[in-house]
C-alpha cells in the first residue's frame, strides 16, 4: 500500500509518460495546438478528480526526526526558490535554445510532426519534448523549462519516500540533498534539457521494482513498463531502465514489455517510416540511409567518448569538481567510492546494482550530465555508508549546500568549467522585465536570432556554420553538421578554398576496345582516415564520350549522380572509411564499345586504390592543375539546393576569404553579428 505522498509523486511521473504519448499522437495527427491540449488537459484532470482517494495511516518516518526535517525543508525551499526562478526566466540554455526547444517551436508552428531530414536531433526520442510542447502552447519557452524543474523538485521527495519505506529516512534525506544540491543537476533541471527528468523517471521505475520485489504484486507491472518505456522515450540511453526491469522481473515481464512498448515504440516507428532507420541518428551501417553519414556517426561517437581529452585519468576530478565537460556534479561526489560500503545491506546492494546499470551507457558519452541518472543511486550508497554517524551525514549535506552556492562554485571550478546557475533572475521570472529585453541584454545568440528573423524571410532556408538559437528563429535552419544534406553543402562551400577537395587527379584506365552494358569500379584499399570520392566519371570509345543513363554505388548510392553532373564543386563520396569491396556501377542499358575510363578525383584520399572489375586495364594517375575560380559556382550550386542565406561564423575555415570579397562568391552581406556575418546568395 502506498502512502499519499509517494502515491501522488509516482502517479504523476507515470501520468507524464501517458501524457507524453498522447501529445505524440496529437502531433502525428497534426493536432498539436493549444485548444487540443486544453481539451486533453481538462479531460485528464476530470479523470484524476473522479478517482477514489483512500490512504493508509502514515508511518513514522522523517517527521520523527525534526532536526533533519527542518534541515531538508530549509535547503529545499531556499534552493527550490532559486531553481524555480531560473526556470521561469526566459529560457536560453545551450542545447535548450538550439534543438530541444527549437524542435518544440517547430512542431508548434506546424501543429505537429513533419518529415524532418535536416536535423539529427529531431530523430532522437523526444518524450520529454512532448511535455515541453504541451506547456509551450500556453507559456512558451520558460513554461517548458519549468516542466523540467518539476522533475527536479520531485526527485528528492521520491528518494526520501523510498528510504523511509526501507526504514532509513535520515540517510534518504541526506542522499536527496546531495542530488538536489548538485550544481549540474540544478542547472540542467531548470533548463529545457532532459537529464534530470530521466533520473526522476528511472528512480521511479526502480522504486516500483523494489516494491514488486517485496510484494510480487503484478498490478505494478504496467506502471513499471510505462516508466521503463518512458526512460527510452526521454533519451536513448534510458533503454537501460528497460534492461534493468527485465533482469529483475525475468519471466514475469510480459505485461511490463507490453506497457513499455506502448510508450517507446512510437519513436522507433516514426524514424523507420520517415528515415528508414528506427534508431537514427545512430546505427547507420545497420540501417543505411541518405540522411546521416556513417563517417559523421563514427567521428561523433569518437568525440563523445573522449571530448578531445588527452587522457581520461582526470575524468573523475573533472566531472565532480572542475567541470570542463559541461559542469560539475559536485565535489561531495568525490565520496562515491565509499558507496561500496553500502553493499553490506540489501538496500545498498540494490542501489548499487541500479547504479551499475545506469552507468552502462556512460562510456559512449562522457559529458558530466550523462551521469545525472546515476546520482540518486550513488548518493543513497554514500548516505548508507555514512549512516553510522549522524554528524557525518549532516556534515556532507551542509557541505553540499555550501558548495552548490554559485559564488562558491566559482572558487573551485576551472576557468572553462562550468555551465551553472549564476543568479536569481526574479525580475525576469515575474516578467517585470520584458523577456526580449532580458534576453537581448545577456545573450549574443538571442541577438543573432533576432537579426536573422529581421533579415531572412520565414519561407527561406538558412545554412549555418554555427549552432543557432532555433527556439527563437522562424526560418528553416540547416546547421553544418546536423544532417547529411548539411555536410554535403559544407563540402561544396569549402571546395573552392581547398585544392585537395578539387578533382585534380585523373585516374585513367585504358584497355582493348570491348563491348559492355555494365561497368563496375572497385575500391580495394583500407584506410580509417580516407573517404572515397569521385568528382567526375567519364567513359570513352576513342574520342567519343559515352554517358551511362543509370549509376549506383555501394556504399551511399543516393548521391552517385554527383559523379556524372559535370560540376567540379560536387562529388560523390562514400561517407565512410575506405575498405575493400566498395564499388560504383554504371549501366548503359545496351552494350556499348569502350576503351577508356577516366575518374576525376580529389587528392584528399591518399590511400585509395581502384580497378575495373573483370577488365585488364592500364591505370595511370595524371596530376591536374587547380580549377579556375569556383566560388560563384559553389554558392550557385548551394542555391539550387534551396539555400538562400549563409550564416558564416568568424572561426569558420572560409571566413576570411568570404569576408574579404563576398561579391566574388556571389554573396551579399545581409547583416553583421558578433559571431559572424549573414549573407544572401544572389
Amino acid at each position: 500500500m502506498f502512502r499519499r505522498l509517494e502515491n501522488e509523486i509516482l502517479a504523476s511521473v507515470c501520468g507524464s509518460a501517458v501524457l507524453s504519448t498522447l501529445v505524440f499522437v496529437l502531433s502525428a495527427l497534426k493536432l498539436a495546438e493549444a485548444p487540443a491540449f486544453l481539451g486533453l488537459g481538462v479531460g485528464l484532470l476530470i479523470t484524476v478528480a473522479l478517482r477514489p482517494s483512500v490512504w493508509p495511516q502514515a508511518r513514522a518516518g522523517a517527521s520523527a526526526y525534526p532536526t533533519w526535517r527542518w534541515l531538508f525543508l530549509a535547503l529545499f525551499l531556499l534552493y527550490g526558490a532559486i531553481y524555480l526562478s531560473n526556470s521561469l526566466a526566459p529560457e536560453f540554455s545551450p542545447d535548450g535554445s538550439t534543438y530541444h526547444l527549437g524542435l518544440v517551436a517547430r512542431y508548434f508552428r506546424q501543429h505537429g510532426f513533419e518529415r524532418l531530414t535536416t536535423n539529427m536531433y529531431g530523430n532522437l526520442s523526444q518524450g520529454l519534448e512532448m511535455l515541453f510542447l504541451f506547456a509551450f502552447a500556453f507559456g512558451r519557452h520558460s513554461a517548458a523549462a519549468t516542466v523540467h524543474c518539476l522533475f527536479l523538485l520531485a526527485l528528492p521527495l521520491l528518494m526520501i519516500s523510498w528510504a523511509r519505506r526501507v526504514g532509513r529516512p535520515i540517510a534518504g534525506i541526506c542522499a536527496a540533498l546531495l542530488v538536489f544540491l548538485s550544481p549540474l543537476a540544478g542547472i540542467d533541471g531548470v533548463s529545457a534539457y532532459n537529464d534530470v527528468a530521466l533520473a526522476t523517471v528511472a528512480f521511479s521505475a526502480f522504486y516500483l521494482l523494489e516494491i514488486w520485489r517485496e510484494d510480487h504484486d503484478d498490478h505494478l507491472l504496467i506502471p513499471i513498463g510505462l516508466l521503463a518505456g518512458f526512460c527510452f522515450a526521454i533519451k536513448y540511453t534510458g533503454v537501460v531502465a528497460f534492461l534493468y526491469a527485465l533482469v529483475i522481473l525475468r519471466k514475469r515481464a510480459m505485461k511490463m514489455l507490453a506497457a513499455a512498448a506502448g510508450i517507446a515504440l512510437p519513436w522507433l516507428v516514426k524514424n523507420e517510416f520517415w528515415l528508414g532507420n528506427p534508431l537514427s541518428p545512430f546505427f547507420n551501417r545497420l540501417f543505411p540511409n541518405p540522411y546521416v553519414h556513417v563517417s559523421f556517426e563514427d567521428s561523433y561517437r569518437h568525440y563523445l567518448a573522449n571530448y578531445g581529452l588527452p587522457s581520461l585519468k582526470p575524468l573523475f576530478w573533472i566531472v565532480t569538481v572542475t567541470g570542463q565537460l559541461g559542469g560539475q556534479i559536485g565535489p561531495v561526489f568525490l565520496l562515491a567510492p565509499i558507496a561500496l560500503l553500502s553493499l553490506r545491506s540489501k538496500a545498498g546492494r540494490h542501489c548499487l546494482l541500479a547504479a551499475l546499470f545506469f552507468l552502462l551507457p556512460y562510456p559512449q558519452n562522457i559529458g558530466a550530465r550523462f551521469l545525472i541518472p546515476v546520482l540518486p543511486f550513488v548518493a543513497l550508497g554514500i548516505a548508507f555508508a555514512l549512516e553510522f554517524s549522524q554528524t557525518a551525514l549532516v556534515s556532507v549535506a551542509c557541505a553540499a549546500a555550501i558548495l552548490a552556492w554559485p559564488r562558491v562554485i566559482n572558487h573551485y571550478r576551472a576557468p572553462a568549467g562550468g555551465w551553472q546557475i549564476t543568479t536569481v533572475p526574479w525580475q525576469a521570472a515575474l516578467h517585470l522585465i520584458p523577456p526580449e529585453t532580458w534576453l537581448a541584454g545577456r545573450h549574443s545568440e538571442y541577438r543573432l536570432a533576432r537579426t536573422i528573423n529581421q533579415t531572412v524571410p520565414p519561407t527561406k532556408r538558412l545554412w549555418s556554420t554555427l549552432a543557432l538559437a532555433e527556439a527563437y528563429i522562424r526560418p528553416d535552419v540547416l546547421v553544418y553538421y546536423y544532417s547529411a544534406e548539411s555536410e554535403e553543402i559544407q563540402d561544396i562551400l569549402l571546395t573552392p578554398v581547398h585544392e585537395e577537395m578539387q578533382p585534380l587527379w585523373n585516374f585513367r584506365f585504358t584497355f582493348a576496345p570491348r563491348k559492355t552494358s555494365r561497368l563496375r569500379v572497385i575500391q580495394t584499399a583500407t584506410s580509417p582516415d580516407d573517404i572515397w570520392s569521385v568528382g567526375e566519371a567519364r567513359f570513352y570509345s576513342g574520342a567519343t564520350e559515352v554517358n551511362p543513363p543509370i549509376a549506383t554505388a555501394d556504399p551511399f548510392p543516393w548521391e552517385i549522380g554527383l559523379a556524372l553532373d559535370r560540376n567540379p564543386v560536387t562529388r560523390w563520396r562514400s561517407w565512410e572509411s575506405i575498405h575493400p569491396g566498395m564499388h560504383l556501377d554504371f549501366d548503359f542499358n545496351v552494350p556499348v564499345q569502350l576503351d577508356r575510363v577516366e575518374l576525376f578525383c580529389s587528392p584528399d584520399q591518399w590511400k585509395v586504390e581502384m580497378r575495373l572489375d573483370g577488365i585488364e586495364a592500364r591505370r595511370e594517375r595524371i596530376e591536374g592543375h587547380p580549377v579556375t575560380d569556383l566560388r560563384r559556382l559553389a554558392t550557385r550550386t548551394i542555391k539550387t539546393r534551396g539555400i538562400d542565406y549563409l550564416m558564416i561564423g568568424q572561426d569558420y575555415q572560409a571566413w576570411s576569404d568570404i569576408q574579404a570579397d563576398p561579391a566574388r562568391w556571389g554573396l551579399r552581406l545581409a547583416a553583421q553579428a558578433e559571431a559572424g556575418n549573414l549573407y544572401e546568395i544572389l
